[in-house]
């Protein structure tokens, strides 16, 4: 067996559903042999690592991760989940599944969307928190108090990814402000040098060692996962969004769309719409 432990299901109540649902919340003692594997994922994951070590991949990012970490697999995306487990030290973690379309909403909202990884975040307690209750309270109780829960550790992350994020340089920082003010632009590395003066090398050198990224793949990702929000939230048409997000080639964006979703942004839309 790849893995083994609890999970708890907390169905819904009611012909309406919450506006955040939390339906599965476990624990998973992983193997060496554990992998999981979503294409398109319906769902997103947060977990926190309770001992051992293991990989996680969200589109192109990959990150390894070890006790007290917590990490978030955003819905609409590709996910694999790998133990790096040996056979002393099990690779063990608390997993929640989030539903709804709100969940991203949430996590841009406290700028969390393209986090894949919060080292050493010290929040095991919250999320010891969810087990405990589903081990004792009631389903009525447990709809509310899984929402709040969510909320909770959503906001002690982006406490934690802020202070953290004050420790950049102020260089990187004013790198970050000039590409999160520039998404609904073509993106013009020229700009960026002449408004900084210094060369691109340097800046994408200083940017990279900081943020664990390319300047390019910083601007692309954000733009990506703009695109995903508008094709879930909106009924702009892809070429409309193609245009709000700087790219004039509407088929040059469908084929980066597809480059980091793995489908294009119809087929994205689609299959988003038929789980809801």
């Amino acid at each position: 067996m790849d893995k083994y432990g609890p999970i708890y299901h907390i169905p819904s109540i009611g012909e309406i559903s919450p506006p955040i649902s939390v339906p599965f919340i476990g624990i998973n003692y992983c193997s060496p042999a554990y992998r999981n594997v979503r294409k398109v994922a319906q769902i997103t994951v947060i977990g926190c690592v309770l001992s051992g070590r293991g990989k996680v991949r969200v589109n192109e990012q990959t990150s390894r991760v070890q006790q007290g970490d917590v990490f978030l697999l955003r819905s609409g995306c590709f996910h694999e989940v790998i133990s790096e487990a040996t056979p002393e030290e099990p690779w063990v973690f608390i997993w929640y599944n989030v539903h709804s379309q709100w969940a991203l909403n949430v996590l841009e909202a406290y700028r969390l969307l393209s986090t894949v990884v919060v080292p050493n975040a010290s929040i095991e307690s919250l999320f010891r928190q969810g087990i405990e209750w589903a081990e004792s309270k009631t389903i009525e109780e447990m709809q509310g108090a899984m929402q709040l829960l969510f909320m909770q550790i959503v906001i002690r992350l982006s406490e934690i990814q802020r202070s953290r994020g004050e420790l950049l340089s102020m260089l990187v920082r004013q790198i970050k402000l000039h590409l999160d003010n520039q998404i609904l632009q073509p993106f013009h590395t020229e700009q960026l040098v002449k408004e900084l003066g210094m060369s691109a090398k340097h800046l994408n050198r200083v940017f990279k060692k900081e943020m664990g990224t390319t300047i390019y793949n910083y601007v692309l990702t954000k733009k990506m996962e703009s695109a995903k929000l508008m094709l879930i939230e909106t009924n702009l048409t892809v070429n409309e969004i193609s245009e709000q997000l700087g790219y004039s080639d509407a088929h040059y964006f469908s084929n980066l769309f597809k480059q980091k979703n793995g489908v294009r942004p119809t087929a994205f839309r689609i299959r988003f719409s038929e789980h809801r």
